[in-house]
């Protein structure tokens, strides 16, 4: 055996890195292991990376010299405080133990953050017809010595409808379909040229959109509210629209209305290929017959028709038999038994499809007018027990049939859970079981404002589920092809009803003595957002209230950004559709059990202690691609330095980085509410040392934008 040891080691005991104004105690460990005493010195010199100079003034050290006395086969701990300067990004902390003729030593770099916070506040506001609101910023009115101005950033988003139609998924060219998939197809492509031949000034705009090179709509542009770059997220190819996942991938550009009209076609024959003898469709060409997948294929050929779209009515006609010999064979019995809960949700979808037929010979009349009035009967007994989807099949269907005043008090049930608010417009609140409606789903509010529109017609709240969708394409990257579609053709009969489809829009901002006018012609798609940038040089307190005005029709979106510096640490949190808080605990084993006290004054941490930090983050909608930066105080070490994903018991999944100086958490999909993230951190240096506020920013729209209180933390 052969064993190697220095019989005088010394070891500094040092944090990853320090903050401008930190203070902390440097320990130094002086080891021996040889058969004698050591006694000697320890000297400390601090210098700079570049000149190598020594910066011992700098940090406050006035006795660099420490004697230590160890003995055989045991350790001693020196210390010396220092107080980290202004103005240095970087030094070298150099430690040499001496005693006689042994010595050993140790340099180790030591960054030096600056103090200097950059934070950002946001406001945000919707504007309905005509309008006249204001954003106000009281902290840029409130005196900050230390406080940098740098910018103010007003956005207005205009033609919100163009918006959505660019950000039209195109279809992906795959080898293998699924009947659905081909059905998905048909009607997407269908609903777009239905559109174009409607409003032929959105085909032109289509045919200029349609250049974009990827499947996705890209939001990788620069954006002066965008304080993280893209490259250091997990979303880089999305942000890109997912141009560099394969790059043998074939696009059908759907915003171009002869490629669309095209991929109508092809698909349409594929479907018709697919139909078995029996008249029900499979799930893959060549597979047994199903009449799930027939239904769902039957609710998308009657959406086609809805909206003007030639389906054949042989191909149809032979889907309602198929649907007919199933009903009679394995529903119908069980109408008036205790087994119809098996059947409820089929039979009351199957009636509401048969529904949007209003003409009997696309079903063949293979159903009775009894048969449809014993399902209606039995849906409407049992009506309560029904998901808010399924009420809205329910209140279509007797709408259909003549029960005006039931269909009404059967949908109102449903929308008077939903909730309303002025700049987010109309929407559900998630429950327990969300997961069966109204997930902030745009389908679902789709669904909502169809369903809204032809039993409410009029109702305040059809503006508000536009509202809410809208703003759903503002911070949320759609992927779904048929989905939006659809959901662009229902914006567009609801504004082309209002008179606000292809209009001009024009918005007025008003702050201090400066006043900007925003004009959307309905002629050119400008891109939804315009802003105004108001620098550092002609920035005042008198542009602390943003005012905007519009008196044209339709829905607008206007946010104010106000971006600044400061050595101070913010006592309070800052936030409008995103907030987000910060405790921290200290950990302890009491006996059995863990305990959890909060860090309030008084309360001693020590090094070793464990300490849980907990964040607490808000949003008002539903968001995706969102990052939160949680800055950690320089004597503290984290418990755990492994990067990974992880999920919530409440269903949220994000992807954890573990940095030197902080902690990422990146959000792909934010739900509307309230989420607890928690970590844990170890005291490792003793000291007085710095955290900056937690930050939280959407990626997709930056203008939104929070963050919580800082914190000074002492370590005993």
């Amino acid at each position: 055996k052969v064993r190697t040891s220095k019989e005088l080691l010394v070891k500094p005991q040092m944090p990853r890195f320090l903050r401008e104004g930190d203070s902390g105690l440097l320990r130094v460990v002086v080891s021996n292991s040889g058969a004698t005493e050591l006694s000697g010195d320890v000297q400390l010199d601090i210098l700079d990376s570049d000149s190598n100079s020594s910066l011992l003034v700098a940090f406050g050290v006035s006795q660099a010299v420490a004697a230590f006395t160890v003995q055989p086969g045991s350790s001693t701990t020196v210390q010396f405080p220092f107080h980290a300067p202004q103005a240095l990004s970087s030094s070298n902390f150099k430690v040499i133990a001496k005693s006689g003729d042994l010595s050993d030593g140790e340099l180790r770099p030591l960054p030096v953050l600056p103090s200097r916070l950059h934070l950002v506040q946001s406001r945000f506001v919707a504007l309905k017809g005509k309008s006249h609101r204001k954003m106000e910023f009281q902290d840029l009115t409130v005196e900050d010595s230390s406080r940098i101005n740098e910018q103010l950033v007003v956005s207005v988003d205009g033609q919100l409808f163009y918006g959505v139609l660019k950000a039209l998924p195109y279809l992906v060219r795959y080898p293998y379909e699924c009947t659905e998939q081909m059905c998905n197809r048909f009607v997407s492509t269908g609903i777009v040229m239905k559109l174009f031949d409607e409003t032929p000034a959105l085909a032109v705009m289509a045919k200029k959109l349609a250049e974009r090179a990827s499947q996705l709509e890209p939001w990788d542009g620069p954006d002066p509210n965008q304080k993280l770059l893209l490259e250091e997220s997990p979303w880089m190819n999305l942000a890109q629209g997912n141009t560099s996942a394969d790059d043998e991938t074939e696009f059908a550009r759907i915003l171009d209305p002869a490629e669309a009209e095209h991929e109508r076609d092809k698909a349409l024959t594929k479907l018709q290929k697919s139909q078995t003898s029996s008249g029900g469709f499979p799930w893959y060409p060549g597979g047994p017959p199903s009449h799930y997948i027939t239904l769902l294929l039957l609710d998308g050929f009657s959406r086609a028709l809805e909206f003007g779209i030639p389906v054949p009515k042989e191909m149809v006609q032979k889907a309602w038999r198929f649907l007919s010999n199933y009903y009679h064979d394995e529903c119908s019995q069980k109408l008036s038994t205790e087994n119809y809960k098996n059947v409820s949700q089929f039979l009351t979808y199957l009636n509401y499809i048969l529904s949007n037929y209003s003409d009997m010979e696309w079903t063949d009349g293979v159903f009775t007018d009894d048969d449809r009035a014993r399902m209606l009967k039995a849906s409407t007994d049992h009506w309560r027990d029904h998901s808010p989807r399924l009420k809205g099949y329910l209140a279509l269907t007797m709408w259909r049939s003549n029960k005006q005043k039931d269909a009404r008090m059967v949908w109102e049930s449903v929308m008077d859970s939903a909730k309303t608010s002025e700049d987010e417009g109309t929407f559900w609140a998630p429950g327990d079981r969300s997961w069966l409606w109204y997930n902030d789903t745009i389908e679902s509010h789709a669904f909502a404002l169809r369903t809204t529109m032809e039993v409410f017609e009029g109702d305040a709240r059809c503006q508000g589920l536009v509202q809410w969708l809208f703003m759903n394409k503002k911070l949320n990257h759609w992927k779904s092809t048929r989905t939006t579609a659809e959901v662009i053709f229902a914006l567009a009969h609801y504004l082309r009803k209002e008179n606000a489809l292809a209009v001009r829009e024009e918005a007025v901002v008003t702050l201090g003595n400066r006043s900007e006018r925003f004009m959307f012609e309905p002629e050119s798609f400008a891109g939804t957002k315009k802003q105004l940038v108001i620098p550092a040089s002609e920035l005042n307190p008198s542009m602390s209230v943003v005012e905007v005005s519009k008196d044209t029709p339709g829905i607008m979106f206007a946010s104010s950004t106000w971006h600044f510096s400061t050595e101070k640490l913010p006592e309070e949190a800052r936030g409008d559709f995103f907030q987000v808080s910060r405790k921290y605990f200290k950990r302890a084993l009491n006996g059995e059990e863990w305990t959890l006290t909060p860090l309030l004054p008084g309360v001693k941490v020590e090094v070793g202690d464990q300490v849980e930090v907990q964040l607490l983050v808000r949003t008002k909608h539903a968001a995706e691609y969102v990052h939160l930066r949680d800055p950690r105080a320089a004597g503290f070490e984290p418990e755990s330095t492994r990067s990974s994903f992880q999920w919530s018991l409440g269903g949220v999944g994000w992807f954890e980085e573990v940095r030197d100086s902080a902690t990422n958490f990146f959000f792909e999909s934010l739900p509307v509410g309230e989420f607890p993230f928690n970590y844990r951190l170890r005291a490792s240096t003793a000291g007085i040392f710095r955290a900056g506020p937690a930050v939280i920013q959407s990626m997709y729209a930056p203008e939104f934008v929070a963050y919580s209180a800082g914190e000074q933390m002492e370590i005993k």
